[in-house]
């Protein structure tokens, strides 16, 4: 069985987040556990990996992720929470011992390569790595029976952000952070599937918002209408994630609300089997 990571649950400041004195953070430190939450990044099986930001070392010990196993990165978007390049220097020798055959590819927009070639210089062999530019809607195979597919997210007007639709055999996951309400163009997409998990944003927690980011009552308002189009199956899971301090309310008060609703609440380290 594949299983899917989530290795962080939180927005741009982690939570607690650095610098803050909020009720929210003062009471992460003092409850732990599922309150505290490095920055969203996902694990997908032994080879796949979404989002690379700057708590993906920490992540990777924390889980027991075999990075050195990876062969893809998919990313959604260069904001640093989930795109910090830099990292990708320590594959170069003499910091890691990679293997000559072992390619990792980075999937993402013409911003996402503008940032790794900053970082690393665009001798991307020395690196062991290659890179692809995503096209919404246009399928990635990612080997071992697994594909991805972008889909256009509604989040930042300066650049092509996507999330991904994951197709593990005959099982679609829906992995949508960082994205409002679905724009046209993502919703045609997605009506050619019928989806068994989806993990959704819902970084403004009790605030009213739809554009960039959700809040969590347009979390329920996104699923109901996802249901109403067919897109997902009846036995589904809904999973709500990357969450911001400054939304308000704590793990437990997000599974108060969301509970009735049947949706479920990110955590670091929760494992979905797909």
């Amino acid at each position: 069985m594949t299983e899917f990571i989530i290795c962080g649950s939180a927005a741009a400041e982690a939570w607690p987040a650095i610098f803050c004195n909020c009720r929210c953070c003062q009471e992460a430190f003092a409850r732990g556990g599922k309150e505290i939450r490095t920055r969203t990044t996902y694990h997908l099986g032994d080879t796949v990996h979404i989002d690379f930001g700057p708590d993906a070392c920490t992540q990777m010990q924390r889980f027991r992720l075999p990075f050195d196993r990876l062969k893809h990165l998919l990313i959604t978007h260069s904001h640093q929470d989930h795109w910090l390049p830099s990292e990708l220097c320590y594959r170069r020798p003499g910091f890691s011992v990679v293997d000559e055959e072992n390619i990792l590819t980075v999937h993402g927009n013409a911003r996402v390569r503008e940032k790794l070639e900053a970082a690393v210089g665009d001798d991307f062999p020395f690196y062991r790595l290659r890179f692809e530019e995503v096209r919404p809607g246009r399928p990635i195979d990612l080997g071992d029976g697994m594909r991805a597919v972008p889909v256009p997210a509604n989040h930042d007007r300066k650049e092509m952000c996507v999330f991904y639709l994951l197709q593990v055999g005959d099982r679609v996951l829906l992995q949508a952070n960082d994205t409002g309400w679905f724009l046209d163009s993502a919703w045609e997409i997605l009506r050619d599937y019928e989806i068994d998990i989806v993990v959704m944003d819902s970084t403004s927690g009790k605030i009213e918002s739809r554009e960039g980011h959700l809040g969590c009552r347009w979390v329920v308002a996104l699923r109901d209408e996802m249901l109403a189009q067919g897109i997902l199956k009846t036995e589904h899971r809904f999973i709500a994630n990357h969450f911001s301090h400054n939304g308000g309310w704590l793990h437990t008060e997000l599974e108060e609300y969301f509970a009735p609703h049947g949706i479920e609440v990110g955590y670091d380290g929760m494992r979905i089997p797909v």
